[in-house]
């Protein structure tokens, strides 16, 4: 949508640039007019004055329309044609009075498109017929000749009514895609936060169901230490111990999971910086993560939310996946574009010193692959999780968008 809207932008200043050429070349010919009938100076004078003025008024229209002066500006243009119209015919000062319609109806209605035309041919077609005022058949002479000259001007000029139509219907068209695109940024902004605020709360409940486990173990053993430093003092000293290790443990990983649980903290962060921002928040765990990517990876997943909230969601799973259950102390991510596909490959090693027991083959599908799962199918894609050996591995791939595949395409 971008590119396209430059290609207009520039399609209009080389048509405003063509139109004043046209107007200087009119210049140009009156002036030559006047070297051999001693007639039209003044009127080459007017339009190469009105040449830079004309194009001041063209380039500071966005903005001045932008800032609500589009009646103004439009008015301004049509007065400042209306010399143009009057002293011109069929010839190079029509590209420029085409685009003065066009402009009215872009920036202002139809009905002040209609309106500019209607005067521009009105007020021509008045000026013949004040030149034949002096007897009857001077007026029927010049009405016939304003009749010829203004109606051709008049079928001309609704080339103009045409071309403003046609570029008013795609400033609305932009106008309504960037405001969906701005919708969904801001919305992928806030499911990726609300994604990974899943995450930490689910993960969170698992947090407190593991201490809340083994600070009862650590309350039971000091109540039976208290109950037996009497009658038994090594087996109250043994709870002590017991409580002790347990304690640590509790601590410990609390420690990991609170790391593990920050926040990614540049919200704004797109492309492969996401992913990093992701894994770097839970290196403090003890996990070593690499992120590998490609420029064609980290260019689609800033081009396409709808992915990159499918990507994010991904890594953050394999991450949590991989420091909960596998035990995990090193992780690589892998994030290619590969044809018409984008791949997202997450492998992880299993923590032996864990005693972590492992089943090649798939696993068992909790929330959250089986969530991930449906995104991906969602999007025509598939999700693959599979114990090889000793790692663990997600895959998840995705097709691209018909955008990004067309580009491809033409590219090649």
């Amino acid at each position: 949508m971008g590119s396209t809207r430059v290609n207009v932008e520039r399609t209009l200043t080389a048509l405003q640039a063509v139109a004043l050429c046209c107007l200087i070349m009119a210049a140009v010919l009156r002036i030559i007019d006047f070297t051999q009938s001693g007639t039209g100076l003044a009127v080459a004078i007017m339009w190469l004055v009105l040449v830079p003025v004309i194009g001041a008024l063209w380039a500071v229209r966005p903005r001045a329309v932008r800032a609500g002066h589009g009646v103004a500006l439009t008015m301004a243009a049509v007065l400042l044609a209306t010399p143009v119209a009057i002293f011109g015919t069929l010839n190079f000062t029509i590209p420029v009075l085409l685009l003065v319609v066009a402009f009215a109806v872009v920036d202002v209605s139809l009905k002040a498109g209609i309106h500019a035309m209607i005067w521009i041919s009105c007020v021509g077609f008045a000026l013949l017929l004040s030149s034949g005022l002096g007897s009857w058949s001077s007026f029927l002479s010049a009405t016939l000749q304003g009749i010829v000259n203004v109606i051709p001007v008049a079928v001309l000029l609704c080339f103009g009514i045409v071309l403003g139509l046609s570029l008013r219907s795609f400033e609305q068209r932009r106008t309504a895609d960037q405001n969906v695109i701005d919708r969904l940024r801001h919305a992928s902004e806030i499911e990726k936060e609300l994604l990974l605020s899943d995450e930490r709360a689910r993960s969170a409940r698992e947090l407190h169901d593991g201490l809340g486990h083994r600070l009862t173990l650590v309350s039971m053993s000091l109540e039976l230490a208290e109950r037996m430093r009497g009658a038994d003092a090594d087996q109250a000293w043994e709870e002590i111990r017991t409580a002790k290790a347990t304690s640590s443990e509790a601590l410990a990983e609390m420690r990991t999971w609170v790391r593990a649980l920050s926040p990614v903290r540049d919200a704004g962060a797109r492309g492969l910086a996401a992913l990093e921002m992701i894994a770097e928040s839970f290196r403090g765990t003890g996990l070593t993560v690499e992120v590998i990517g490609d420029d064609a990876s980290d260019h689609e997943l800033s081009r396409d939310d709808a992915i990159a909230l499918l990507m994010y969601r991904a890594v953050q799973e394999g991450l949590t996946n991989a420091l909960r259950h596998s035990r995990a102390r090193n992780v690589r991510i892998d994030l290619r574009v590969d044809g018409h596909h984008i791949a997202l490959v997450i492998v992880n090693d299993f923590g032996r010193a864990a005693g972590i027991e492992m089943k090649d083959g798939e696993p068992a599908l909790g929330f959250g692959l089986r969530g991930l799962s449906d995104r991906a199918s969602g999007r025509g894609g598939s999700m693959l999780a599979r114990r090889t050996n000793d790692q663990f591995r997600l895959e998840v791939s995705v097709p691209l968008s018909d955008a990004t595949i067309e580009n491809e395409e033409i590219t090649s």
